[in-house]
């Protein structure tokens, strides 16, 4: 495995607040990321309280509904939302987003 492999982690965020406007119906969401070692999102899998499923990743970077994460993420109390690579693996391969 490469060294920028190892480097890459795998969180899981909640967020108990709709979008809000059209997307309002969506209800709550859980997002998924692959972080590099810089702290910049790879990958992202956002999964809404309805079952619509959005991903994004370098060759899918943004559309009418959202975004990659494009800021670098906070380290302050980051670990306590860290998941296995497994586990994202699993979100990413069985999901069947409805923006791809």
């Amino acid at each position: 495995m490469s060294t920028l492999q190892k480097s890459r982690k795998y969180y899981k965020w909640s967020w108990d607040v709709s979008l809000g406007g059209d997307y309002d119906s969506w209800g709550s969401s859980t997002y998924f990321m692959e972080i590099d070692s810089d702290l910049y999102a790879i990958r992202q899998v956002e999964v809404y309280e309805n079952g619509n499923v959005l991903f994004y990743d370098k060759n899918h970077i943004s559309d009418d509904y959202g975004m990659l994460c494009d800021k670098r993420l906070d380290d302050n109390n980051i670990e306590e939302f860290e998941i296995s690579k497994a586990e994202f693996e699993e979100i990413w391969q069985t999901k069947k987003p409805i923006n791809q």
